[in-house]
């Protein structure tokens, strides 16, 4: 049988556990090709900078390929929330980083594969050709937070279509600060209406 073919598979553990950048080394023994890595800046932030982790490439042991401004994720991350003249004027593209250099002394990491359970992923080795064909071909990013954003890019690498699971989140607690809102609103005018009544009787 020595000419059997070892076939990639796919992790059981779907979501990995939080990873400060002193656990980059522990970090790195855990996760596998073609993993989405999430990172972020602070806990209970509304917004995750997301990569696929492709192992050895470029000369990097452990490489990530993202979408950002430039070298390290949270620079993209500040300058796009802070409305600043330099956001408007670079544009994104498609990079190869090292985990500590996008985690950049702070914040956290984590692989997450939660969408598995939804969506059939590509073979591992499938998805880290995909991430670096797309950053080797220099591919155009034609960044846009709500249709084209940097967790866009890891899954249409991962399950072959672009969503954001985060805007569709942000979508859906607006709607519902709309509806609170409109609750807030009508309530106060029963309570209005009502105190004329009385005032009235």
């Amino acid at each position: 049988m020595g000419n059997d073919i070892a076939v990639p598979v796919l992790r059981i553990q779907k979501v990995g556990k939080w990873r400060k950048p002193g656990d980059i080394n522990a970090f790195e023994n855990e996760v596998q090709s073609g993993d989405r890595l999430e990172f972020q800046r602070r806990w209970f932030s509304c917004y995750s900078h997301w990569g696929i982790y492709v192992g050895k490439y470029e000369g990097m042991e452990h490489a990530v390929v993202h979408c950002s401004v430039t070298e390290g994720g949270w620079t993209f991350f500040k300058e796009k929330t802070s409305g600043s003249a330099s956001s408007a004027s670079q544009k994104p593209k498609i990079l190869a980083d090292t985990i500590g250099n996008i985690l950049n002394g702070s914040g956290w990491v984590r692989f997450n594969n939660s969408k598995d359970k939804n969506i059939q992923p590509l073979f591992p080795g499938d998805i880290s050709e995909k991430a670096k064909k797309m950053h080797r071909d220099e591919t155009p990013i034609d960044y846009n937070l709500i249709k084209r954003n940097c967790e866009h890019f890891v899954n249409l690498c991962r399950y072959d279509k672009a969503f954001s699971e985060q805007v569709n989140k942000a979508e859906w607690n607006m709607m519902g600060c709309f509806f609170l809102g409109c609750i807030v609103c009508l309530a106060a005018s029963l309570v209005a209406s009502y105190a004329v009544l009385v005032s009235d009787a």
